[in-house]
């Protein structure tokens, strides 16, 4: 054999031109083959790879050995299989020495390909025996140890690149599955509110371009509520699969069911004409007489048929109205029919009227009275957001907003650290959690004031908890804030004084962020700053916004949140236990502690122990309160 070191050289820079091409693992085999052929004096060549024990054919250099490896693959025997069991080479000079060989069929078949000899050189790393690269001649004899020794280098740098792509593979599969965790629903599979929304804006605008109109249908069950009550949230869970599946099963293909919240569906009808109002108009009765006939089909929850109904509300899109707009009309006209039946809907004529389910067998009818659909007209001011907005922008003067805590536990239920959530006691509708007005905030700008008074709020509990609990007060107390308030250029002088109006240290006052605001440049320098400070800073939301994953490695954070998305069928849900198990590695591999969110049963809080995090949230451990309530707890 006659292999220089140029020849050494090509046969390198043909595996790495591969693997810098982001070539598969199956590129990269099919190319170790070619490249063995190419610089090495051998007359065929083939590879298997190894998955879970069993050698898989995948390339060879011509038909003959193709019948050769195929044969080994069929068996699972042969000098493949052996350099993949003992993890070393198998070298056969003559395949006509029985001496040698211990393969009568393999021999055989490799005889009758016109071959002699053969080496199987496995592709070993990190511990694991990947494939195996099986090289042939038609002439026995001995093989070299410089020979072997190229060979091994070959296979060696072959598997390096395959380990790469391979982590590359697994990467992209975990980035596609956050990637569909953060865009669709757990339970139902339906798309969520992101993807909702980024298809409706896209229909919008597709729509005005091309003379065509949108309908949105905003679908709410009617006392959904009493099913969960009555046989609990495993068949609730089961009746919003189900409905979630039928109504699927009759929609066109252009159409995206949605599952917003809880209970409540959104169906996105695009490319209905413009130009002709009544056509849309029927087309969308049409939807909601299939709707309403899918709905009538019992569903079977132990041994009984539930009978379920739905308010609908519709609304057309027009030239100007926004996504949000949109679906806040059909919104409203939903409430209509839901509050105040199908005779005194608002803004459209009643459509379909109500229909009444009858009793199957053992069945239970809930709400016959209901499941009516109203139109909404297009353009209808919203005085309820706009009045809401005037009211925002008063209740800090008017000290309507408060702060209640969340603890964050150990696994053996020790308080480690409490959130900081903002509250509203709006004087008409009660107590609102931020997620009703807080995008209110920040398109007002007045999150920015509301930021510094949660700040400032929390300073001082925390200063009251340690003077007061000693050892039992919480070490931190996490606030949330968005990409803008970080970037206010008054936030460093605000915490300053807060702290030092109430004796804390920085470390006492804890700042997490949304994975999502990694997306504003801005935002690296503010949180490396507030690190050198020494503040801990946390992650929420870690796991959903997988376009950012990258950015982690620059921002100086100690905590990351596992999105309570991922969290909720973590004792059920093999594929979800995965990707919470795949999000602990990467934040372990940065050296983030781990919280895990939305942690509502004993169930839950094991798994989620088992998988690695170090902390968990959610009702399990605590409700949000106020700091009185658990203060209370804390001291009996």
């Amino acid at each position: 054999m006659s292999w220089g070191d140029s020849s050494l050289v090509s046969a390198m820079v043909s595996l790495t031109n591969t693997a810098v091409q982001d070539g598969s693992v199956e590129d990269l085999l099919t190319r170790l083959v070619d490249t063995a052929v190419a610089h090495l004096d051998v007359d065929g060549a083939g590879v298997m790879i190894n998955d879970g024990g069993l050698l898989h054919f995948v390339y060879s250099s011509h038909s003959g050995v193709n019948e050769v490896e195929l044969l080994q693959q069929l068996m699972q025997d042969g000098p493949c299989h052996d350099a993949a069991l003992f993890s070393q080479d198998m070298v056969v000079d003559d395949l006509t020495d029985p001496v040698q060989t211990a393969w009568p069929d393999y021999v055989e078949c490799a005889l009758e390909a016109g071959f002699k000899s053969v080496v199987a050189v496995p592709l070993t790393s990190r511990g694991r025996v990947w494939g195996v690269l099986d090289l042939y001649r038609r002439q026995e004899g001995t093989w070299q140890a410089l020979e072997l020794e190229w060979v091994r280098l070959l296979a060696h740098v072959a598997v390096s690149y395959l380990v790469i792509s391979s982590d590359r593979d697994e990467a992209r599969r975990i980035q596609g599955e956050l990637a569909h965790a953060n865009t669709h629903d757990a339970l139902t599979g339906l798309p969520n509110r992101v993807l909702l929304f980024d298809r409706l804006e896209h229909a919008l605008h597709t729509g005005r371009r091309h003379h065509r109109v949108v309908a949105v249908l905003f679908i709410d069950l009617d006392r959904f509520k009493a099913i969960n009550d009555t046989f609990g949230h495993a068949a609730g869970d089961q009746v919003l699969s189900t409905v979630a599946t039928r109504i699927s099963a009759i929609l066109r293909g252009q159409d995206t069911l949605a599952r917003l919240a809880g209970d409540e569906f959104v169906l996105l009808c695009e490319d209905l004409p413009q130009n002709d109002p009544d056509q849309s108009r029927t087309h969308v009765e049409a939807v909601i007489a299939r709707l309403q006939r899918t709905l009538e089909q019992p569903i079977r929850v132990e041994d009984v048929d539930l009978v379920v109904s739905a308010s609908i509300g519709v609304a057309f899109s027009d030239a100007h109205g926004s996504a949000d707009d949109l679906l806040a009309d059909a919104d409203s006209a939903m409430y209509q029919v839901k509050h105040y039946g199908d005779s005194h809907a608002l803004g459209g004529d009643v459509m379909g009227g109500t229909f009444r389910g009858d009793v199957v067998g053992r069945g239970l009818l809930l709400d016959a009275t209901r499941g009516g659909a109203d139109i909404a007209t297009s353009g209808r001011p919203h005085h309820s957001v706009r009045r809401l907005e005037r009211e925002l922008a008063h209740a800090l003067a008017d000290e309507q907003l408060r702060v209640h805590y969340q603890p964050i536990t150990d696994a053996a239920g020790d308080i480690h650290a409490v959130e900081a959530l903002l509250r509203w006691q709006h004087p008409t509708y009660g107590l609102l959690m931020a997620s009703d007005f807080i995008d209110l905030a920040v398109s007002s700008g007045m999150i920015a004031e509301m930021g510094h008074w949660v700040i400032s709020q929390t300073c001082a509990q925390m200063g009251r908890w340690l003077r007061t609990l000693d050892g039992q007060a919480p070490a931190t107390a996490y606030v949330n804030l968005s990409a803008r308030e970080l970037t206010d250029p008054a936030l460093t002088a605000t915490i300053a004084s807060a702290l030092d109006e109430h004796g804390l240290q920085p470390q006492h006052l804890g700042l997490e962020l949304l994975e999502s605001s990694f997306i504003n440049p801005q935002v690296l320098p503010v949180l490396q700053e507030q690190h050198r400070r020494g503040h801990p800073l946390s992650v929420d939301d870690f796991g959903t916004g997988y376009s950012s994953l990258s950015r982690l490695v620059e921002l100086p954070v100690q905590m990351a949140k596992i999105d309570k998305s991922l969290i909720a069928d973590i004792g059920r849900d093999s594929r979800r236990r995965a990707l919470v198990d795949a999000v602990v590695t990467v934040a372990n591999s940065l050296d983030l502690r781990v919280i895990a969110e939305g942690v509502e049963t004993s169930a839950q809080a094991r798994a989620v122990t088992a998988a690695g995090c170090h902390f968990m949230q959610g009702y399990h451990c605590g409700r949000p309160q106020p700091a009185e309530a658990l203060s209370v707890n804390w001291t009996t």
